[in-house]
């Protein structure tokens, strides 16, 4: 009878660890993100002193890591939603449509993100289309980069309260 419940023990052991690796897969792969969305946004100072060829490279890069950020934002947020529901199910609670639908104003405000980031992601695409078809988009280019700056102040507000909420769950 001790063996057995020595065995239990490692198994309670190895369960713990996979559920705090399981809650860490999100905030560790929003960081990524985050850390590439700032360097996205040193566009705004590297395009006033680039010119020419160099410039023209740079804003395909530019555009292509904006491509690619939306990605991001999706995985990062599907992570977050399959973390959510392997950890209950290793608890060992049934799989819920409950368990799809955020529970705090961090799942929420992560949903809002995803529609600040393709709107963001849109006024892009925006800009590049006007510039391509010869038309005005000067003002499509200010507002894609004053988005940007206000949704680099709530990803920080956002990653402080997935931090609490992080601490709520271990705690």
């Amino acid at each position: 009878m001790k063996e057995r419940t020595q065995d239990l023990k490692r198994v309670g052991g190895i369960v713990e660890v996979t559920q705090a690796v399981l809650l860490l897969l999100h905030p560790i792969a929003a960081l990524l993100v985050i850390r590439e969305f700032s360097r996205q946004r040193k566009w705004r100072v590297i395009s006033t002193t680039l010119k020419g060829d160099e410039r023209e490279k740079a804003l395909v890069e530019h555009e292509r890591a904006g491509d690619l950020m939306l990605r991001y934002v999706i995985a990062v947020i599907c992570l977050g939603f399959a973390a959510r529901i392997l950890s209950s199910y290793i608890d060992g609670h049934a799989i819920e449509p409950s368990l799809v639908l955020p529970g705090h104003f961090h799942g929420w405000a992560g949903i809002l993100g995803l529609a600040l980031m393709y709107y963001l992601w849109k006024q892009g695409r925006a800009t590049s289309d006007a510039k391509s078809a010869g038309l005005k988009f000067a003002r499509i280019k200010n507002l894609h980069g004053k988005v940007s700056d206000v949704m680099m102040i709530l990803i920080a507000i956002h990653a402080f309260l997935g931090f609490l909420y992080l601490l709520q769950l271990i705690g």
